[in-house]
């Protein structure tokens, strides 16, 4: 039991030294340039969300239209 209790401590315990190494992120290389935006990344951001709304709207019409028509039907 006092085995199994000393284990968990010390899977539970915070290190108290980290070193800047370690907590950096492998991924940010540097900071992006505020004043010159990556171009392909905005016209492919703003393009993706116009195609998720058109298909959205796109998609409420039809079920609009489904809905009147069984709508029609059901009253007829």
């Amino acid at each position: 039991m006092a085995a199994t209790l000393r284990a968990a401590k010390r899977f539970l315990q915070v290190p108290s030294k980290v070193t800047p190494s370690l907590s950096r992120s492998v991924f940010q290389v540097g900071r992006e340039d505020l004043k010159n935006p990556n171009w392909m990344k905005v016209g492919l951001s703003l393009s993706s969300t116009v195609l998720l709304w058109v298909m959205l709207i796109k998609h409420h019409n039809y079920e609009m239209a489904e809905y009147e028509r069984r709508k029609k039907e059901q009253d007829s």
